[in-house]
């Protein structure tokens, strides 16, 4: 964690032991629901191995919004920032490792220690460009383009998530993607 958080901003010793002893460490199984609508999200959680997916469920219908994937943080950012109930559910894919850190704690210590506050920006800024480039891609981009821009993004994933999440995350179906993905490996 320490890695990461210092590629983006200078700590302190002191500070970054603060930081990092008001989370708790935690591990779940494959398969576990870590965050649920309609709750608040109060957690933020950083992974340190493993992976999670995020995804809304629409008239029944499953919708991947996002891969969090390790060394970074993840949430439900909008509830996590407005304190409106979370429409997305966070599952883990894999077995995973990670810090839960409170949302309250994280705030007064972002009062006392404004380079954590920086922090704290820099992970919503971050989390913000995801989704503003996300819905580039799909404005923008054709299937076999936006296919092509996930595998130079994250190749890893096609080898660790059910291609039924990452057709629904490219917003198309399996027998869609199967297509592009023949066509490209031709």
């Amino acid at each position: 964690m320490k890695e990461t958080i210092t590629s983006y901003i200078n700590l302190s010793d002191k500070v970054y032991t603060l930081f990092f002893n008001s989370g708790e460490k935690k591990e779940a199984p494959k398969h576990q629901i870590l965050f649920a609508p309609p709750k608040v999200s109060r957690k933020c959680l950083f992974i340190e191995s493993g992976l999670l997916r995020g995804y809304k469920l629409i008239e029944g219908k499953d919708y991947t919004h996002h891969f969090y994937a390790p060394k970074w943080f993840a949430t439900d950012f909008k509830s996590f920032l407005t304190n409106t109930p979370s429409t997305l559910f966070i599952e883990t894919l894999t077995k995973v490792h990670y810090y839960e850190f409170d949302k309250e704690h994280l705030y007064k210590l972002y009062a006392s220690y404004h380079e954590l506050e920086r922090l704290g920006r820099i992970i919503a800024e971050k989390a913000y460009l995801f989704t503003v480039e996300k819905l580039a891609d799909l404005q923008t981009l054709d299937l076999t383009e936006r296919y092509q821009s996930l595998i130079i993004k994250n190749a890893e994933l096609f080898q660790q998530v059910p291609q039924k999440y990452i057709a629904s995350y490219l917003g198309v179906s399996e027998q869609s993607l199967s297509r592009i993905k023949k066509k490209c490996i031709s």
